[in-house]
């Protein structure tokens, strides 16, 4: 008998997942919405990527991975909701020094549980918070499972400001403690988003790889968003460089959005991400990889420095598939780095 797999009496509260690039500036954007209401702590779980990315790769069943989906992210919410997940580590990004409340899920450890959370859970539309890497281009499942429960929210930034994360990230991508989904390709290690494009990723240069990843994942991202809001489907996007130079702009369409109002704690994350910034870059590492500028250099100089690392180590071919993601980047999401190609 071949049964299908199915979670029976579903959470129906909001799931919001705030998905980038790596260092594309979730941790910006995931504190903001933290600090609205009703909004759980943010979770780092790469669960959601690994089930959508082995869907979308024919490797694992549609029922199995839906049901796995809907039963992971209730039961992750009721752990939530029980103090059961407190990460206490006080320099991660989804540690209690880094988010909003911090005090509730310290109360929240002595909490007996039981039927009465999870009723708290869908009655008060306590919404879970997930931050992902670059899951948009493998999201069709997620709108499958969670229908119009999900709220994904993409976080865009300037490529030459990804271009750090991503090499130094590329560079230790053979590290033992790196878990990103992967294939192996004549013996070589091969993220998943490289796999239509794994014989040129084996072969090319640490920044050749990353130039490539960019460039083309940030295709994929295009092509995803396009789809996505032509099937009228809940779809925010915003821009990095906005959302730090303009934070209430950002804030207004999140809460228009996600329907949920900002809180006294949305001035505290403001401060704490120095938001609004004068420098695009001038931030707060949240990772041993997160790019962050020198506040004595100039917008204009940083940008320099960065395309001087990028033509010391880059072939010309790889170089000019990335300045063609930069211009199809600066005509989506204008900011003052385009007048920086000019020059």
């Amino acid at each position: 008998m071949n049964l299908d797999l199915k979670h029976f009496n579903s959470f129906t509260n909001d799931i919001i997942v705030v998905d980038g690039f790596w260092g594309g500036g979730k941790s910006v954007v995931t504190s903001i919405i933290g600090s609205m209401a009703r909004v759980e702590k943010k979770k780092v779980e790469h669960v959601y990527e690994y089930v959508c990315i082995a869907h979308s790769t024919g490797k694992m069943n549609t029922d199995a991975a839906s049901a796995f989906l809907k039963i992971y992210a209730d039961l992750s919410q009721y752990n939530n909701l029980i103090g059961r997940e407190v990460n206490l580590r006080w320099s991660d990004d989804s540690g209690l020094r880094n988010n909003p409340g911090s005090l509730t899920y310290l109360k929240r450890l002595f909490h007996p549980g039981g039927d009465g959370i999870a009723d708290q859970i869908s009655e008060r539309n306590l919404a879970l918070l997930i931050a992902s890497h670059e899951l948009i281009s493998v999201s069709d499942l997620l709108y499958e499972s969670y229908g119009s429960r999900l709220k994904l929210v993409e976080v865009v930034r300037h490529p030459v400001h990804l271009f750090n994360n991503v090499r130094d990230y590329t560079a230790k991508f053979e590290r033992t403690r790196e878990f990103t989904l992967s294939f192996e390709v004549s013996g070589v290690k091969v993220p998943w988003f490289a796999a239509d494009w794994a014989d040129e990723f084996v072969s090319s240069s640490i920044t050749d790889r990353a130039l490539l990843s960019i460039a083309r994942m940030q295709s994929e991202m295009f092509s995803s968003i396009d789809s996505i809001n032509a099937a009228q489907k809940p779809l925010l996007v915003l821009s990095f460089e906005n959302t730090v130079l303009q934070p209430e702009d950002s804030i207004e369409k999140l809460e228009v959005f996600l329907n949920r109002p900002r809180t006294p704690r949305t001035n505290r994350v403001l401060r704490q991400q120095n938001l609004p910034r004068k420098q695009i870059s001038a931030g707060k590492a949240t990772s041993s990889f997160s790019f962050t500028s020198n506040s004595a250099s100039s917008e204009h100089e940083t940008y320099k420095e960065i395309f001087k690392e990028i033509e010391a180590g880059g072939s010309l071919s790889a170089i000019n598939e990335f300045r063609s993601a930069v211009n199809a980047y600066n005509l989506r999401w204008p900011s003052q780095l385009n007048e920086f190609e000019k020059r």
